[in-house]
């Protein structure tokens, strides 16, 4: 999970990591350029998941509490084999 400068990751050694398997995932906020290019491989790859750049959000200090209480909903749901709340879903495009 990368929330903190692109720069801190090399995309193209991540891009081959995650095609081999080297890497089973990765979750990304930040890229080496932004916005990222609609070009990147990241895009295509169905073991990352790429989120908007506001995963530092300490100006709103409520993020954390709604955050934390979506979890735990999701966490209760997963036991149960329900289905999870704010679900992001790549095929279907949210």
């Amino acid at each position: 999970m990368n929330i903190g400068r692109g720069y801190n990751c090399n995309e193209q050694d991540l891009v081959e990591a995650l095609k081999d398997e080297t890497i089973a995932g990765a979750v990304l906020d930040v890229f080496e350029e932004e916005p990222l290019s609609k070009d990147s491989e990241l895009w295509q790859l169905k073991n990352v998941l790429i989120t908007p750049h506001s995963s530092d959000n300490e100006s709103n200090h409520a993020w954390f509490d709604r955050a934390l209480a979506i979890f735990k909903e999701n966490l209760s749901r997963f036991k149960k084999n329900e289905q999870l709340v704010n679900l992001c879903d790549k095929q279907a495009g949210y």
